[in-house]
């Protein structure tokens, strides 16, 4: 015959009814967004509320009878409000096992209140070291009591309410007769250690500066894979809540077409770093951002341009490279109307009515514009802050990647080329277009995978060559990207004969970029043969003088920044 012990038995129905006959709700919130409707709620369903301090002088307020947590614990609260929760009589009523009767005898001989559900914020940490207070405010911020509630509230399954989004799914499935009880209970579970976790996580980072990392957050869309179908399970997770980013990614609204994918949202990512730098640069060499166009494929600007309007920098961006551009994404830092939208998905187009694009990204969209891009079911996202970029607009929150084993984190890369700063070196003359034209390659090449040469010709990106082992091989592929093969179809009445034709631009009096210094001469002779005018690159090299020589005497001028203040390597 098999023993049960008193650990293992289970309660009698009789104990069971006792205990439920003063089923309790501790209330103890900041946010009281639907507390008075949720308790009245509760009330109704036969709990009595058990809470503290303003929660519950709001509650009585609204005529809900409330017991103060002193009168449970017969401590009044002290030490400054430090202890007041922390008591048998409130964690043995939350934490207690009903399935074991020696649980369920223990409250009862103990007169202990049973909490089915807990509902309780934490003290605002974050937003107490946002605003700049002391360090002994932040401290007195840390919550004890709170996350202790709450990760006993979820290891013992209870009704736990850790967001006052909460409150009116909850009080509906309590009013269903808890339907599915335990996987909603698991649910509850989850968030809450959810919020305990990324709490904790704050203030580790807050207290050990560098020295600790992590970034928590939970799921804010699904995608339907990763970046291929076989990485099944992926998906967009973010928690913003202080200070929050206007140009971070669940900021921006999927207006129509198919919802964005896992590789949709990473090239909006590269846009935004790229557009910024542009926005930056602009702003610090010549006091305006202007108009502002970019392409983006597999994760580097393959077309970009500035120009007077949106049309106009839709027009070069496309031109800029026609062949590239089919399945990108592009990214307008204004409002697409119906000419930019024209512009995108028909300029330059060679036989076909219309071009094949992955997204377009704007400030905002006019409604005959969405006509137009739902021909193709064109994604179309818009965020309003991208019509006001600026050097503000930089993204200076902290980046950090997977690696095997753990993450490699490091400081975003907010650098901006200032041609007028003093450490900078300049090598004969450049003209003003020439300058913009160098910031704009600047912006594109410190942006993209390294090893990068990056060359641009009157506000318009034409060759950019990216994550080459060399720097002659990054300049060559940049030179290969200037020359195009488009397809033509010929019409000889009787048959149709497809052909080819190079369009290539003319490099004359165009710039580069190079995102960090020259070994060798060899590379930037290879541009300087092409036609290239300017070369905007840093120093550092023991070749700098030769390069320079070499250069000079071909008519190429060349300014420097320092490879210590000013190297643009990117995404390894």
């Amino acid at each position: 015959m098999t023993h049960l012990s008193a650990e293992t038995m289970a309660p009698t129905s009789e104990q069971l009814e006792e205990l439920y006959a003063e089923q309790k709700a501790l209330i103890s919130v900041s946010d009281k967004t639907g507390i008075e409707y949720f308790a009245s709620g509760l009330v109704e369903l036969g709990y009595g509320i058990v809470s503290t301090g303003g929660t519950a002088s709001k509650l009585r307020e609204a005529g809900i009878a409330v017991t103060d947590v002193a009168s449970v614990t017969g401590y009044p609260e002290m030490l400054d409000g430090r202890v007041k929760t922390l008591h048998p009589a409130i964690h043995g009523g939350i934490l207690a096992n009903t399935t074991k009767a020696s649980h369920v005898a223990t409250l009862l001989q103990n007169n202990i209140n049973f909490f089915g559900v807990v509902d309780v914020n934490l003290y605002p940490f974050e937003a107490t070291v946002a605003s700049g207070a002391s360090a002994e405010e932040i401290n007195e911020n840390i919550d004890i009591g709170g996350p202790t509630m709450l990760n006993a509230a979820a290891k013992a399954r209870r009704v736990v309410v850790s967001s006052a989004s909460q409150r009116e799914p909850i009080l509906e499935w309590l009013n269903a007769g808890k339907p599915d009880e335990e996987a909603f209970l698991k649910e509850l579970a989850a968030q809450a250690y959810y919020e305990t976790a990324r709490y904790y996580s704050g203030i580790s980072r807050y207290l050990g500066g560098t020295s600790v990392t992590g970034f928590i957050a939970k799921l804010e869309s699904k995608t339907k894979y990763g970046e291929n179908p076989q990485q099944a399970e992926a998906g967009f997770y973010a928690d913003n809540r202080i200070n929050i980013d206007p140009l971070g990614l669940d900021q921006f609204v999927h207006v129509q077409g198919m919802e964005r994918s896992y590789v949709n949202m990473t090239d909006v990512d590269r846009l935004l770093q790229t557009a910024t730098h542009i926005a930056a640069g602009f702003e610090r060499n010549f006091g305006k951002v202007q108009p502002t166009a970019v392409g983006v494929k597999h994760g580097n600007a393959s077309n970009a341009a500035v120009a007077e309007t949106h049309v106009e920098a839709a027009e070069k961006m496309i031109e800029s490279d026609t062949r590239a551009i089919f399945g990108g994404v592009v990214m307008i830092n204004g409002e697409i109307n119906k000419e930019v939208a024209e512009a995108l998905m028909k300029h330059a187009m060679e036989g076909e009515t219309s071009r094949l694009l992955d997204g377009v990204v704007g400030s905002s969209v006019t409604e005959e514009a969405l006509e137009l891009l739902n021909r193709k079911k064109l994604r179309v996202i818009v965020n309003p802050a991208l019509a006001n970029l600026s050097e503000a607009s930089l993204d200076t929150s902290r980046r950090f990647r997977y690696v095997r084993g753990g993450v490699l984190e490091q400081p975003n890369y907010t650098f901006v080329q200032d041609l007028s700063a003093e450490y900078m070196q300049q090598h004969g003359e450049v003209t003003k277009q020439q300058k913009r034209d160098l910031i704009l390659a600047w912006a594109v090449g410190s942006t993209s995978n390294s090893n990068t040469i990056t060359l641009v010709k009157d506000g318009m990106l034409i060759g950019n060559g990216v994550g080459q082992q060399d720097r002659v091989g990054a300049g060559q592929l940049a030179l290969t990207r200037t020359t195009i093969e488009i397809p033509t179809i010929e019409d000889h009445g009787d048959s149709l004969v497809l052909s080819t034709r190079l369009d290539a631009f003319k490099l004359e009096g165009a710039v580069a970029y190079s995102d960090s210094f020259f070994p060798f001469p060899d590379g930037p002779m290879l541009l300087a043969e092409a036609g290239i005018k300017a070369i905007l690159t840093s120093s550092g090299s023991i070749a700098d003088k030769a390069v320079i020589t070499a250069l000079n005497a071909k008519g190429v001028s060349v300014i420097m920044v320092p490879d210590k203040i000013g190297r643009g390597f990117y995404a390894h």
